[in-house]
């Protein structure tokens, strides 16, 4: 029977200051294992203490198990998503239609490079509770309101009001989810795909045309 580290001890050794960078190396090795070897079935509590160059023992100084760590590290995985995307929005500078059309684009380009860490920061890791509010505080939740920012800011900027932003943002979310799972997941060559740039195109003008006209008030 495997004997659980003495947490406190391995603690008191650990210096100020090194417990957060510890930690980001066993997530960094984890997230690292997902790129390369396909999804987190493969990671494991030994591959990633030997990824982060540290003793299978330090492990548990961070995390109460694996399955605690491959949550740790969707939530990783959903911020280095989020930066990629804002990092993006804004080189679209004061445009709106720009800020969103670069963050549509950079969400394929992210699928479509680090396919698996998508796929790993979308899987259905396990049931959601809808009264938790720590399920809607994650950072898949942020990343929605990132979504619904620029949302908002391209119909201000349109002068439409009275929208459903929310439902817009779905709309749009969905779409871009579906057109990376089809196309560069589980792609048909019988389909005559449009580029990235059109369809980031005119998905928003799918959803956000009808609004900004004032066809779907």
């Amino acid at each position: 029977m495997a004997v659980r580290p003495n947490v406190e001890a391995l603690a008191e050794r650990t210096p100020r200051g090194q417990g957060e960078l510890l930690r980001g190396r066993l997530l960094d090795a984890g997230l690292a294992i997902v790129a390369e070897r396909g999804d987190a079935s493969h990671v494991t509590i030994r591959a990633v203490t030997k990824g982060a160059g540290v003793s299978p023992t330090a492990f548990y100084l961070h995390f109460a198990s694996r399955d605690e760590l491959v949550g740790a590290l969707r939530g990783r995985g959903f911020e280095d998503f989020r930066s990629v995307l804002a990092d993006a929005g804004a080189s679209g500078g004061d445009d709106p239609v720009a800020r969103l059309r670069e963050a549509g684009l950079a969400y394929v380009r992210f699928a479509r490079e680090r396919p698996n860490v998508y796929a790993l920061i979308f899987s259905p890791l396990g049931p959601v509770d809808d009264e938790d509010p720590q399920a809607l505080g994650g950072a898949g939740f942020a990343s929605f309101m990132d979504l619904m920012g620029l949302v908002e800011a391209y119909l201000d900027h349109a002068g439409a009001e009275g929208a459903d932003v929310q439902r817009l943002a779905i709309g749009i979310w969905t779409g871009l989810h579906g057109y990376v799972t089809l196309r560069y997941r589980s792609p048909s060559k019988k389909m005559d795909w449009p580029t990235d740039e059109e369809f980031a195109a005119g998905l928003a003008e799918a959803w956000l045309g009808p609004a900004v006209r004032g066809e779907d008030r």
